[in-house]
């Protein structure tokens, strides 16, 4: 695997008794490994050398590896300036004038929850007390409707990183930006 990875040059995931370290192989032998580290936001960092021995486990084009090589290769939109809600900068802001202004303008949003349920989506319906959510996984897969009580919303994240990265991942598969199923 190591020799395909490098060969490919394709972005490996190692995890070794110091923890998990990203990067492409730079070169390998029966004792050591050279490993030039990105970050899990697809940054070059530095080469390190990683004893083969203390490496437990190799991770090569699986889903987690292919999301770091994408940020890698789509730097401009992932870390590009953040947008923000147009026209709100006056408004007196919470949580329910967000989450409709992300409904009006079809933003998908990240939703931090009381219960440490963390949720990607697109707010499709709301009301007084609740949302319903059409919600996307971290690699831009739909993930099925959700209902949540908006006192359970500890946060509304608009744009970050990992909300442009599901978006262009959408836009990639040819997915409207509203979801894939509409209401």
């Amino acid at each position: 695997m190591l020799q395909l990875a490098q060969r490919k040059r394709r972005v490996v995931s190692l995890q070794t008794s110091s923890g998990l370290f990203l990067g492409y192989v730079l070169s390998h032998n029966p004792d050591v490994l050279v490993l030039r580290t990105i970050t899990r936001q697809g940054l070059l960092t530095g080469v390190r050398t990683i004893g083969l021995n203390t490496i437990s486990q190799v991770h090569f084009d699986d889903r987690y590896v292919r999301l770091i090589e994408f940020k890698e290769h789509n730097p401009e939109v992932v870390y590009g300036l953040p947008a923000a809600p147009d026209g709100l900068e006056n408004q007196y802001l919470t949580v329910p004038v967000l989450l409709q202004r992300a409904q009006e303008v079809r933003q998908l949003v990240m939703l931090e929850t009381q219960g440490d349920n963390d949720l990607y989506g697109y707010v499709l319906r709301l009301t007084e007390d609740e949302l319903l959510l059409e919600v996307y996984t971290q690699y831009g897969e739909a993930d099925g409707r959700t209902v949540l009580n908006i006192d359970d919303i500890r946060s509304v994240i608009w744009s970050d990183e990992d909300t442009r990265t599901i978006e262009l991942l959408l836009k990639q598969h040819g997915l409207n930006e509203g979801g894939t199923t509409g209401e």
